[in-house]
């Protein structure tokens, strides 16, 4: 995603629990195991993230015999609710639960199915984190500092006064003019909403074991070469 040129994350800012998503009343999914074989649909696809996602999770179900090339891809990019709908997909996954789950309940999908990455063996990494080069780091250091500090006091507001971080986010959407929505956008945004404001996380600090793990599994997966890993 770098082009070969050095990056560098210095605060995470949401972490939200992310999965796969399904249809419980067509896809024919009851547990993680039953998804071997299904049409995946993924941002990136035909790449080997989303298989190697779902993988993970049918060998943590116990399943050993899938075979990775034995998934359906599908791009369906992060319309993940429209893939399902449209049966051009089982399931979807790099979904974000605060996202996706509200937004398909709403428009209809009454029995929603989801599994967690952090249940079934996939490191958790449902993270947004803010991200610069080095070198920019090392101009701007102090910048970088108060931004942080303004991100744990907004992060306080969220989870001392989330009525009233609705009421400013209200308030900046009005601003921008988006007045003009349905009753059904509205019930979505809602509910997103509702879902989003606890996945601040009052630690912004990224640990060093995480992204090890992290790094491990990339390998494993055939999603990264040891030889960059190891850079």
């Amino acid at each position: 995603a770098s082009r070969g040129k050095p990056v560098l994350g210095f605060s995470r800012f949401l972490h939200t629990d992310g999965g796969v998503m399904y249809d419980k009343s067509s896809s024919g999914i009851e547990r993680p195991s039953d998804m071997c074989g299904k049409t995946i649909s993924y941002p990136g696809s035909p790449g080997p993230g989303g298989p190697a996602i779902v993988q993970t999770m049918v060998e943590a179900d116990g399943k050993t015999d899938c075979d990775i090339d034995s998934y359906g891809k599908y791009n369906g990019g992060f319309y993940h609710t429209d893939a399902i709908e449209s049966k051009k997909a089982h399931l979807a996954t790099l979904i974000f639960w605060n996202f996706e789950i509200p937004e398909a309940r709403a428009r209809g999908m009454k029995d929603v199915g989801f599994f967690s990455l952090k249940e079934w063996g996939v490191p958790d990494f449902c993270q947004l984190v803010l991200m610069t080069t080095p070198q920019r780091f090392k101009e701007q250091k102090d910048v970088f500092r108060k931004l942080v500090l303004a991100m744990r006091k907004a992060t306080g507001l969220i989870h001392q006064q989330p009525e009233l971080a609705r009421t400013y986010y209200q308030q900046y959407v009005v601003g921008r003019g988006e007045t003009k929505m349905s009753d059904k956008e509205k019930e979505i945004m809602e509910a997103t909403m509702t879902a989003t404001l606890p996945a601040f996380p009052n630690d912004n600090s990224m640990s060093q074991d995480y992204y090890e793990r992290l790094m491990e599994w990339l390998v494993t997966t055939n999603q990264v070469e040891q030889e960059a890993a190891s850079k």
